[in-house]
């Protein structure tokens, strides 16, 4: 892809210390395909160490977020928003996911007037009318406006949004939306049935589908290899993460995550033994055979959280 497109957008993405190890992956993925785009990562609680590691691929801005008790991703509209991003795209990429293949071309809409996020379908079985309702009404209360009737009738995934910077005005009401209808102590989940279950997630699905001056969703989600089997953004989705434990979802992403950590030990950006443990080769088999206890442990890991937040 000629440079201009390459350069065309901003990739954005956060984590606290528990995904550093997953921003790394994400961006590394970046660079192991030959994709030079601009690379901003909000960070909270991570070690020097772990920013030097991701400073040194190239190409990228640490930005230490507010404090807030407030899931990472709750700011995932400021940091799309930030002043400092110079160029005519942003893209949003969850820190638990990497890219297969040069995607840079997944990184520009086809219409400015678009935003490239993946619609639910058939819409997941927790989706209610009740929901819609809230939130039109929150739309309403809280934007000063919204339609009488849904543009969509189903949620929307965000682990990966594309969005032009002419919607600079609509990611601000994002932002304030997610002050307005959202605890100030909320995680990554929201209680199961919850019109907000998905937190920012479903604030941004409010918004696309009663706020009147909200952007269209595009028909055709290219980025999860739709169009080409061999380019795409694998999500890892559910916990724990492949850094921390294999799990039998990601399993199925070993094959994307281990050519990305080798890459990272071939450059010297990382050392063998720098690696946690369900990254290093010689554990694999360990790994995958502690993949039925994955559940329990991150049950555990979801106590301590609670824990601690208290």
């Amino acid at each position: 892809m000629a440079d201009d497109k390459i350069h065309s957008t901003t990739v954005v993405t956060a984590g606290d210390r528990a995904f550093a190890w997953g921003a790394l992956i994400l961006v590394a993925s970046m660079r192991k395909n030959g994709m030079a785009h601009p690379v901003i990562v909000g960070t909270t609680g991570w070690t020097e160490d772990m920013k030097a590691k991701v400073l040194s691929l190239g190409g990228v801005t640490l930005k230490e977020l507010p404090p807030s008790r407030q899931c990472v991703t709750c700011q995932k509209p400021m940091l799309m928003n930030l002043d400092e991003i110079e160029t005519e795209w942003v893209c949003w990429a969850d820190s638990d996911g990497a890219f297969v293949g040069d995607c840079s071309e997944w990184l520009v809409g086809d219409d400015p007037d678009e935003i490239v996020i993946r619609k639910y379908s058939p819409p997941p079985d927790d989706f209610k009318p009740a929901t819609l309702d809230v939130w039109r009404r929150d739309v309403e209360k809280f934007c000063g406006k919204a339609l009488a009737e849904s543009r969509y009738p189903t949620r929307m995934n965000a682990p990966f949004i594309v969005l032009n910077r002419k919607w600079r005005a609509f990611m601000g009401r994002w932002q304030k939306q997610i002050g307005n209808v959202l605890p100030s102590d909320v995680a990554i989940i929201m209680k199961y049935g919850s019109p907000y279950f998905q937190t920012d997630e479903s604030v941004l699905g409010s918004l696309l589908c009663f706020d009147p001056e909200a952007p269209k969703v595009v028909e055709n989600y290219k980025a999860n290899g739709s169009v080409d089997k061999s380019r795409y953004f694998a999500h890892f989705a559910y916990n724990p993460k492949p850094w921390q434990m294999w799990n039998s979802y990601s399993l199925r992403w070993h094959d994307v995550v281990a050519p990305i950590v080798d890459w990272l030990v071939e450059k010297g950006v990382v050392k063998p033994g720098d690696l946690p443990l369900p990254l290093r080769k010689g554990w694999w088999p360990v790994c995958r055979a502690a993949v039925p206890l994955a559940p329990w442990v991150w049950r555990g890991i979801k106590l301590k959280r609670n824990v601690c937040r208290k």
